[in-house]
Formats: structure tokens, sequence, C-alpha cells
């Protein structure tokens, strides 16, 4: 039992530490979680802080307790993680598709069948590290802990409840890692109307990859999301400059059972908001689930230059483009 304990409670320990870092690192991903999974949350960023606090006392409590602390510690991690599996499913019925930010930017994971069972596979990992141990204590009268796991020296003797162990992690870290997995199958030249959008103002179609007499600067944005609205924000402070080089689309995923087809965020005052229908122009570009991200495309229809992922590299593309604006003609 003690075998099957120690590195269940270490694994959910790294899960929880890794997930509150990650959304302390990239503060919008992380507020962008509860928008993300459809929570109705009037102070995001309290909550956000809220969240980030309590997942690093559960996973140093995972680590450092004993005894009841111990069993509340990975009683704790089975409610989070339960309530994150229930929150998920709800919002994949839901329609969301988006980034759902648990990790920051790390680990970034479309809300979606992969990441309901990666929750899942967490939530059963909690559930067998939370019985036993409650179980030793309420019964036996043996505390448990992984001090206590350390110190004994028991966690190598039993050979069958070590394999158990890492069965269950070997199939957490792959559920983890396949969740995370935003690689395209098999790259494919651009075909012809790929880049067809629809602009929802005029019902107009629009070839966003033809060839025309300026270049266009494609941001591509979700619902809810707070580091979208940061990259947008660095559109508006510069739109006077970026207008006169090139047509400013924000463009936003729309797939079957989504019922959003007006823009969630400040647009700059002359750009068009336009939809990706079944996410064929993202698919096109490469792009995956990042969001933000923009791509620049010159007036021959063709991608210059790499994606620009994130609300600082997108805030980095607009200050080239301004400065390129900017500079005295000959």
């Amino acid at each position: 039992m003690t075998a099957f304990l120690l590195p269940v409670a270490l694994f959910l320990a790294v899960v929880f530490a890794v997930s509150a870092i990650g959304k302390l690192r990239s503060p919008d991903r992380g507020r962008g979680t509860f928008e993300a999974l459809r929570i109705p949350v009037s102070r995001t960023g309290t909550a956000s802080t809220a969240l980030i606090l309590l997942e690093a006392l559960v996973a140093v409590a995972l680590v450092v307790t004993t005894g009841w602390l111990f069993v509340a510690a990975a009683g704790a991690a089975l409610l989070l993680t339960s309530a994150l599996l229930m929150v998920v499913i709800r919002a994949h019925r839901l329609g969301a598709a988006e980034d759902c930010g648990c990790f920051g930017e790390w680990l970034p994971a479309v809300i979606g069948p992969r990441l309901i069972v990666r929750n899942a596979v967490l939530a059963t990992a909690a559930f067998f590290l939370f019985l036993p141990a409650l179980f030793l204590l309420a019964n036996t009268g043996r505390p448990t802990g992984v001090p206590l796991l350390l110190s004994s020296g028991s966690a190598a003797n039993s050979s069958l409840g070590a394999l158990a162990a890492a069965t269950l992690i070997a199939f957490g870290v792959w559920s983890i890692a396949r969740a995370s997995s935003t690689a395209p199958a098999a790259p494919s030249p651009i075909a012809r109307g790929d880049g067809a959008v629809l602009v929802p103002a005029t019902s107009e179609v629009v070839d966003v990859l033809a060839r025309g007499s300026r270049a266009r600067l494609l941001v591509f944005v979700s619902a809810g999301c707070h580091a979208c609205a940061t990259a947008l924000d660095a559109l508006i402070q510069d739109q006077g400059s970026l207008d006169s080089l090139v047509e400013i689309y924000v463009i936003q995923r729309a797939s079957s059972g989504s019922a959003v087809t007006r823009p969630t965020h400040d647009l700059p005052a002359t750009a068009r908001f336009a939809l990706d229908i079944g996410g064929s122009l993202g698919g096109a570009l490469e792009i995956g689930t990042a969001r933000p991200a923009a791509a620049l495309i010159g007036t021959d229809g063709a991608q210059a230059g790499p994606l620009a992922l994130g609300s600082e590299e997108i805030a980095q593309l607009v200050a080239s483009i301004v400065a390129f604006a900017d500079e005295p003609t000959a």
C-alpha cells in the first residue's frame, strides 16, 4: 500500500505545482481559464489568484504533511480534480473549444474529449490516493504521508504496489501529453479557398490569402481570452500607423454548436471581425490551438515571416510594422 501512495502523492503534487506556476507565469491565460470553461466569475483576477494559492497549498501539503493533514490534502486534490472534470465536461457540452489555460502557457489543451480523459485520469489518481490514506488512518490507526513513507523505507517493499502506481502515473503522463498535443498530423500546402472567412457584419465571404493591393494582419482570437484582449489593445494603440500599411482582420473560429458570431473583445475601429468556419484558415496556417496568434500576409497572398504566438509576440510584430511605417521615405 505504501509503495503505491508515495509515487502517486508525488505525481499529483508535481501536477498541482506545475498548474499553479504555469498560471502565475501567464496571468492572462490563468484569468482566461474561467471564461474558457464557461464559469461565470465577476472578478476573474481574484478568482485566478485564489485558485493559484489553493493549487500551491495542495501541492505543498501533499509533500510535507502526515496523518489527518495528509488525508485532508488528498481529499482536496480529489475535490479539485473532480470539480475540474465536471466543469470541462459541461464546457464541452456548451460548445467551448478554446485552450483551457489550466497550465498557463505550458501544455496548452483544447477543451474536448482528450482534455476530459486527462482530467478523468487525474481524478482517478486522486481518488486512489485519498481512499487508502483514509482507510489506513481510520481503520488501522497508521498515519501516512510522504515524510513517513520516505523515512520508513517501506515504499520499496511492495513490488505490486509500486507497479500499480507506475502504471497509473504512466497513464496520467500519457493523458496529459495527449491532451496537450497541438502538432498538425501532416503538413500540406495551402489550397485555394482555404483563406475564406465570413464577415458577419456584411455577410461577405473574403479570401484573406488571396492576392491584393494591401497586406493583411490576421489576428486569431477566442471568446473570453484575456491574452487576446491584451493583444488587441496593442493594435488599438497603434491603429493609426497600422492602417497605412495593412488591413486588420480579427478572426475567431466558428464550429458547429458555436453561437458566437460577434466579437467579444474591443476591436480597432477599422478592423474587420471574421469567422473562420470550421477552422480551415487556422489549419492552413498551422496555428493549432494557441490563442492569440497573428500572421502577416503579403500582397501576394503568402505568409510573411513566422507566426506570432501570444500577446507579447503580437506586440513585437505590431511594433515592427509600426517602425516600418514611421521610417522616413527617401
